[in-house]
């Protein structure tokens, strides 16, 4: 019996799929470049969590399809009690199946979150000696 138009496309979409690792750099995933801004960036220690959006901090980056990145992380001193931070994010990434993980000069938290892809969005959270830290990056425009 041959296959309907629709049966095609599902049956070489799943080879595509297969044909490529995620983990190889040459390979660019599909979906996953782009321009990122935090849209929750929160602070837990126990008590209600601490909006840092909300008290001045800023994250964006952008992952381009080459595996680099570019981008700054800012937390206003009102929020670490000390001096501000201001960290370029420029670096690269790279994906393993639905997680996203940087490697970044910076020594910043960005780098050791595990970022798991939801639809547009990347979600990461981290235990900090201040609290649980939690971040959802949500990509900009059309995806």
């Amino acid at each position: 019996m041959p296959l309907t138009r629709a049966a095609r496309f599902l049956v070489a979409a799943a080879l595509a799929a297969g044909s490529g690792c995620a983990e190889d750099p040459n390979v660019p995933p599909a979906g996953v470049p782009g321009t990122y801004d935090a849209t929750t960036f929160t602070l837990a220690s126990g008590g209600p969590a601490v909006n840092l959006l909300a008290s001045g901090a800023s994250l964006v980056m952008t992952l381009g399809a080459d595996h680099r990145t570019t981008g700054a992380l800012f937390i206003p001193s009102s929020v670490t009690g000390g001096e501000a931070i201001a960290e370029s994010l420029a670096g690269t990434w790279r994906q393993g199946n639905d997680t996203v993980y940087f490697d970044q000069p910076a020594d910043t938290f960005v780098r050791d979150v595990p970022f798991v892809v939801r639809g547009a969005s990347l979600v990461g959270s981290y235990a900090t000696p201040g609290g649980l830290l939690s971040v959802t990056l949500t990509k900009h425009g059309r995806y």
